[in-house]
């Protein structure tokens, strides 16, 4: 019988501990969120702060509910003017308060044009997340760091010496203080991690006195904000982590978007045909287009989104930006030193950047891709000589066995046969696929479908079922490839790619006070999802969608998930409504995630690729 109680205890203990911990956590550290204003109540909690604004008084604020401390922020060009507290014993009062500090404000009214004004009604506190015992006991400063608040939800606060800091959620963001450790030098752009000592630094500064991270509280907030100039008539726009509710998902909306993150692009294009490659629009600063840092995998891919929604919209605005694109890849090849004619006479070459030493077989592969989606978009064949010369350069580059070398130095002519690099194969068969669209040429079917069967069949293997690595190329090349190549294993493994995918995506209600990330891809639900997934594995997704629709049998599982996502990322990509915070001529973009503000080239091509490709059939029952 002993033995019975102890088998139980040693099956049962560990999660009854963890079930008594989270349930301490929970009740001890959880803010109730807050009991949000009608409509009509922010209405009339806004009208006597516009009032203010235009520097006449206004009647008092007939809002009489719970909440004695609001924070008023007046935005105006992307930038924070004016930012007032306001305190009283209702939260009429303290709006009261807030518009009698604003109307003291002289040449408030010179902003009353185009300002817009963001209201955080205060509510509920509990501590800092990495002051719970738990963590300061068993001495994890990384695990308190990454649970120490809600990230874009919780605000900061201290009180020191009968007198408050209040750090609003979108102003910590700002501080770019909620994401700053990185694991890995390997996981590039992921970062977690809040820097609790920065954060009570800068609450120091603004108080005026020191404040130690023992000291800060979060908080919660209702916050909303005015509609755009020209829709005041609307009620002021409910936020939620800084952004207010997406645009309902339609054909329409979709292609909408595609279309503006193509204006957002053709707007950061250079003449030189080089992208503005990253735009910070917390601070407005813009990455110069004639030096620094730059991807040409990206450049290619970023045209090729382009020619996408060129070949879709038929919008002509667009022509004359993705040849100038084009003109610049052209001038690189002739500077690159690549063109070379192998012993059988065939001409091949590949394109280079300036001051790069190797060539990356990415950079051609995506060329070949644009260059082929312009000429299905146009009929135009003049680019039709370059891409066949840039192709046979990609079958140079693959093995008898389907694998690709990834790297081509061009001055000794030899590929370099033991580097790897992600993504690189699957754009390779992605272009050879895109060149058999328009040529009908056998060779570049059966070099695509062996660079596929090389990719597919390296899960072949006990336990690959149970991970995938970054297949989105894999998949967009199994689709562009059929019906010329006709295999269930491609189907099979994108359906299990995507049911693997599927895992990481949050359900409504799943996470508390998360829902605002259903649709997203989650590491963990402590850390914001990146938005690059969210485009790239809808394209896959999409992809692998069709290939059931070709076989007569669609997922519908898979049409879920990616309907979930784009309405996700709908709310993401800038808008009127919701460039309030946005310093430079940043909507169509879309941000790297809810915390980091920068958009960069390819952030914008993925996901408004997959925008403009469900938009040809989400509103019918199949493809």
């Amino acid at each position: 019988m002993k033995r019975h109680w102890l088998l139980l205890a040693v099956w049962t203990l560990p999660s009854v501990i963890l079930l008594a911990v989270t349930t301490s956590i929970y009740f001890g550290y959880r803010i109730t969120p807050p009991d949000r204003l009608a409509p009509d109540e922010r209405e009339r909690v806004m009208a006597p702060l516009r009032t203010a604004l235009g520097e006449h008084a206004p009647a008092p604020c007939d809002v009489h509910r719970e909440g004695d401390t609001v924070a008023v922020t007046v935005w105006f060009a992307g930038r924070t003017i004016l930012r007032v507290d306001g305190h009283g014993a209702d939260l009429g009062g303290a709006i009261d308060d807030a518009a009698k500090q604003l109307l003291a404000r002289p040449g408030a009214s010179a902003i009353n044009q185009g300002a817009r004004i963001q209201v955080d009604v205060i509510s509920g506190r509990a501590p800092v997340g990495s002051n719970h015992w738990l963590f300061r006991t068993l001495s994890l400063p990384g695990l308190a760091s990454l649970l120490a608040l809600n990230p874009g939800i919780d605000g900061i606060g201290a009180v020191v010496e009968g007198r408050t800091v209040l750090m609003l959620p979108h102003e910590l963001v700002m501080s770019k203080l909620l994401a700053t450790k990185r694991p890995s030098d390997s996981m590039g752009d992921f970062a977690l991690g809040v820097d609790l000592d920065k954060i009570a630094a800068l609450a120091s500064q603004r108080l005026g006195k020191k404040v130690d991270p023992s000291e800060l509280f979060r908080f919660r907030t209702d916050t909303f904000i005015e509609a755009p100039d020209g829709e005041r008539d609307q009620p002021p726009l409910p936020l939620y982590r800084g952004a207010p509710p997406a645009p309902p998902i339609s054909a329409a909306t979709l292609r909408e978007a595609a279309l503006n993150g193509a204006r957002y692009l053709v707007a950061h294009l250079a003449p030189s045909g080089r992208y503005i490659y990253e735009h910070d629009l917390i601070t407005g600063k813009k990455t110069d287009p004639t030096r620094g840092a730059y991807s040409m995998p990206r450049h290619g891919g970023t045209t090729y989104f382009l020619a996408q929604v060129y070949r879709i919209t038929k919008a002509e605005w667009l022509r004359e930006p993705i040849e100038r694109a084009f003109a610049h890849l052209v001038d690189l090849m002739a500077k690159g030193n690549c063109a070379a004619t192998m012993p059988d006479h065939t001409d091949i070459d590949c394109v280079i950047d300036k001051g790069e030493g190797e060539a990356g077989l990415g950079s051609t592969a995506l060329v070949v891709v644009a260059l082929a989606e312009y000429q299905r978009a146009t009929g135009d064949t003049r680019y039709l000589p370059l891409m066949s010369k840039l192709t046979n350069w990609l079958l140079f580059m693959q093995r008898p066995d389907g694998s690709f070398r990834h790297l081509y130095n061009p001055v000794t002519k030899q590929a370099d046969d033991t580097s790897m690099l992600l993504y690189y194969s699957g754009e390779a068969s992605l272009a050879l696929a895109r060149m058999y669209t328009i040529t009908n040429d056998p060779k570049y079917a059966q070099a695509a479908e062996r660079g596929l069967d090389w990719l597919v069949n390296w899960y072949d293997f006990f336990v690959a079922g149970f991970f995938f690595g970054e297949e989105h190329w894999t998949c967009i090349a199994a689709e562009a490839i059929w019906p010329a190549v006709k295999t269930e294993k491609y189907r099979t493994f994108c359906n299990n790619y995507g049911e693997f995918l599927r895992g990481q995506q949050p359900d409504l209600g799943e996470f508390p006070d998360e829902d605002d990330l259903v649709g997203s891809y989650l590491v963990t639900p402590f850390v914001p999802p990146m938005n690059t997934p969210a485009g790239s594995r809808t394209e896959a997704m999409i992809s692998a969608y069709t290939l059931g629709a070709h076989a007569g049998a669609p997922d519908e599982a898979l049409r879920g998930q990616i309907t979930a996502t784009l309405q996700y990322a709908l709310g993401q990509q800038i808008r009127p409504d919701n460039d309030f915070d946005v310093v430079g001529d940043g909507d169509g973009g879309m941000p790297a995630s809810l915390l980091d503000r920068s958009v960069r080239i390819d952030y914008v091509q993925h996901v408004c690729s997959g925008m403009i490709r469900a938009s040809e059939w989400i509103d019918g029952q199949a493809h």
